[in-house]
């Protein structure tokens, strides 16, 4: 769960674009958390965004029956074999479950999972229901058909960027700079593009990290999101962890 005083830390926002945060003057953050893989694919995702203001644009942003949840239905068996997707309206109606997060290491165990997809600002929430679920399947929730179509244009473009080559190259390198650079260090390990972050004084953490330029997760059992950094960003991610562990947190 976020902690809101820690989030609060960070000062209030002028814009974003990618993966950095921009504040007043010169100052900015790299985004490590990503509202949790809302914002996985940049504060802009653009096939989600659009369908989003086509389907407000048509007055559909309040709750309404729509055709969006059977067509995520479809894709989410693509991105998982033989599973099955279920719109819920908010993360309250959802059941609790593991996370299956785009592009993390081993993370099929169980029967259903809580799907992570970039949706932007979307309440609706997408659960996957695998072959080895046997209970009765839940109905669809009514939600607004805005989100609906956002859970299904994002669950579109993790389909399509999980089995393009270019994508594929970026996500490893992505991978291969973290190891090189930063997992040395201890205290972060990674699954994929995502990262878990170890320490008994993770509040401390959160601050000495912003104050050299990185957002992480406000959350500090839930992973942050390893973007694309310059070296000059890599350098200072690695100092920023090394001088923690030289104070002897």
């Amino acid at each position: 769960m976020t902690d809101a005083s820690l989030l609060n830390l960070l000062p209030p926002l002028r814009r974003a674009r990618g993966d950095r945060l921009y504040g007043a003057g010169q100052s900015h953050w790299v985004d490590l958390w990503k509202q949790d893989g809302a914002w996985l694919l940049g504060r802009r995702p653009e096939g989600a965004a659009k369908e989003w203001k086509i389907q407000l644009d048509k007055g559909l942003a309040g709750w309404a029956p729509s055709s969006w949840p059977r067509r995520l239905e479809r894709l989410v068996e693509k991105l998982i074999p033989g599973a099955s997707a279920r719109v819920f309206r908010n993360v309250d109606r959802a059941p609790v479950l593991p996370f299956w997060r785009p592009w993390a290491d081993g993370q099929l165990a169980g029967d259903a999972w809580r799907l992570v997809l970039p949706t932007g600002p979307g309440q609706a929430v997408a659960v996957a229901y695998g072959p080895g679920w046997t209970a009765q399947l839940p109905e669809h929730d009514i939600t607004s058909p805005a989100e609906a179509a956002g859970l299904v244009r994002a669950a579109a473009e993790v389909l399509r960027l999980s089995s393009d080559a270019h994508a594929i190259a970026e996500r490893e390198a992505v991978a291969a700079a973290f190891d090189r650079h930063v997992a040395p260090t201890g205290l972060f390990r990674r699954s994929g593009i995502w990262f878990e972050t170890v320490t008994d004084d993770y509040p401390g953490l959160f601050r000495a990290f912003l104050d050299a330029g990185f957002l992480l997760n406000p959350d500090p059992l839930s992973p942050g999101v390893i973007p694309r950094l310059s070296e000059g960003e890599w350098s200072a991610w690695k100092k920023a962890a090394e001088t923690w562990g030289e104070a002897g947190r």
